[in-house]
Formats: C-alpha cells, sequence, structure tokens
C-alpha cells in the first residue's frame, strides 16, 4: 500500500470518529430533559370547583400557565375528611407534603418562609371593600361620609385576618370572631356592620342570608393597598417562575381583565363598586412587604370603571 493511500485512509478512520463521537453528542443531548419538557405539577389548596372563589383560582392558573408555554397538570390537596385551616395548609407546603400552592391575603404572618408569587390574583381587587348591615345599621350608615364617621361603628372580622389589623391599625372597632360565626352575629346586631371583599358579598348573602336580613350598604366603599398572591413550597423556584411570567403575560395581552370582567365569582363586583360616587373612604396598609406593595402598584385595573 502507498504512504498515500495509507494517509487516505487514516483520514477516513479519523473522520468516521470525529463524526461518531458528534453524533453519540447530539443524541444524548437530544434525549437530555430540557427545562421546558419537566412537568410542573401544581397542588391547590383548597381547589374545589363548587367554590366560585376557589374556581376563579384554577382558572387564573390554567391561562397563566398556558402563557408560560410549560407543562404542567393541576389538582387539588384537601386531604379527606379534614376541615384545612390556611395555617394546616401552610405547615404542608413548607414539609413538601399534599400542597405546594396557596392562595392569600398578602401580609400575613401566615406565609413567612414560603415563596411569593409577587403578583396579585385580583389586580387589587382584595382591597376594594363593601360592609354588610343588618336593617338597623344599613339605616344609620347613610350619614358616614368619612373615616371618622365610620369609627362611631363596629365592624365584624375574622380572628388574625390581614383586614382585621388593618381595620385596627387605622382606629376602627373591630369584633373578632369564627368566619362562619360572623354572618348570625351581625343578624343579631352583635355590631354594626360585616368587611367583605366586593366580589365576596355578593355570594355569601345568597349562601347565608336566605332570609334577605342583610345587605350591602349602598354608595360605601373602603379602599387600601392589599390584595391575595400566590405561595409556594420554598424549593419550588420552577413553579414560581413559571406562573409568574404566565402572570405577566395575560397582564400585559388583557386575557387576565376579561377573565375578572366575566368570571362569575368577579363579575357582578364592578356595577357594585360603580354605585359608590363620594363615598370612597382610604385607609393605609403597612402590613405590606415592599415586593408586595410593588407588585399591587405595578400590576392593577381599575374596578370602579
Amino acid at each position: 500500500m502507498t504512504k498515500i493511500k495509507l494517509r487516505a485512509r487514516q483520514a477516513a478512520l479519523s473522520l468516521l470518529v470525529l463524526a461518531t463521537g458528534l453524533l453519540s453528542v447530539a443524541l444524548a443531548h437530544a434525549q437530555r430533559p430540557s427545562a421546558e419538557d419537566h412537568v410542573i405539577e401544581i397542588k391547590l389548596a383548597d381547589l374545589n370547583d363548587d367554590n366560585p372563589l376557589i374556581d376563579y383560582r384554577k382558572a387564573l392558573l390554567e391561562l397563566a400557565m398556558k402563557a408560560s408555554g410549560r407543562r404542567y397538570t393541576i389538582s387539588g390537596c384537601q386531604l379527606a375528611d379534614v376541615v384545612t385551616s390556611d395555617l394546616r395548609h401552610v405547615q404542608l407546603i413548607k414539609s413538601g407534603q399534599y400542597c405546594n400552592l396557596l392562595a392569600t391575603s398578602a401580609g400575613s404572618a401566615l406565609t413567612q418562609g414560603l415563596l411569593s408569587i409577587e403578583f396579585p390574583i385580583y389586580l387589587g381587587g382584595g382591597g376594594y371593600r363593601v360592609l354588610l348591615a343588618n336593617r338597623k345599621s344599613l339605616e344609620a350608615a347613610r350619614l358616614i361620609r368619612n373615616l371618622d364617621d365610620l369609627k362611631r361603628f363596629s365592624i365584624g372580622s375574622g380572628i388574625d385576618w390581614v383586614d382585621t389589623s388593618i381595620m385596627q391599625a387605622n382606629g376602627l372597632a373591630v369584633v373578632q370572631a369564627n368566619y362562619m360565626n360572623l354572618f348570625a352575629m351581625l343578624k343579631a346586631g352583635r355590631f354594626d356592620f360585616y368587611n367583605r371583599s366586593a366580589f365576596e358579598a355578593s355570594a355569601e348573602l345568597e349562601s347565608y342570608d336566605p332570609g334577605h336580613e342583610l345587605a350591602i350598604v349602598p354608595g360605601l366603599v373602603l379602599v387600601y393597598p392589599e390584595d391575595l398572591f400566590f405561595y409556594t413550597s420554598p424549593n419550588r423556584v420552577d413553579l414560581r417562575d413559571a406562573l409568574l411570567d404566565g402572570l405577566r403575560k395575560i397582564y400585559r395581552n388583557g386575557e387576565l381583565a376579561e377573565l375578572i370582567r366575566t368570571h362569575r365569582s368577579t363579575r357582578h363586583a364592578r356595577s357594585v363598586l360603580q354605585q359608590a360616587k363620594g363615598r370612597v373612604l382610604v385607609l393605609a396598609n403597612d402590613r405590606l412587604t415592599p415586593l408586595e406593595r410593588q407588585a399591587i402598584e405595578t400590576y392593577r385595573l381599575d374596578w370602579f370603571k
């Protein structure tokens, strides 16, 4: 064999080895799962399609995760035959058991140690509040024109709720009790008003006041910077990043505003708020973290329009 042929054969062999190596690397890279291929499993606390407020959270998650382009599944993590509080859900999320996502009020001490998705899920709507009243207090509410007027009355609110501490910090008299007991207490005249979000009040009256003993105080709204945020397990940065990316996208393209406008839990709230011409009482809220406050100021909806 001549030297030329030997060199040619050696060169061809070298090229074959190089090509085989490159092909092996390419195949290995193609077979390696990318971050985009990873399925993000969302286990939402209290997922219950019979509750319009919880159904809104699921619909929001669906929109946001689709917009993120990531593969995902959504399921509930309600423990069978167990009444599970926000505190219990937080414990489960921290330990990585059963749940990995919770929606609750910003500024709550419960969420310390959880990873926050810095985006208000109602675009600030959680801070637009109306007052439920009994027949006697409904008449008296006509005289309320400012915060000092409201301070002459007592307001029912839940034990350890963020709203409770906000009202107390603004000098309002608050009577605390269990959520369900507050409706009966208002009917019995144990306090004058019950502070509810604009998108909760109407549905709650349908469910808990079949005798029509209570009503929303017309034309009066409390406003303070507050909303619900999603919180996840400390090690679920993948869930946080994907969900935040999707939420920002549906905010920019208008899908979130459309969801709020049409969803059964929120579509009537704006008509209630539009009646409050001239009687909007603004309260301060010092419970927010700087990031929560910035998010509420950045991602907003004018709920009066």
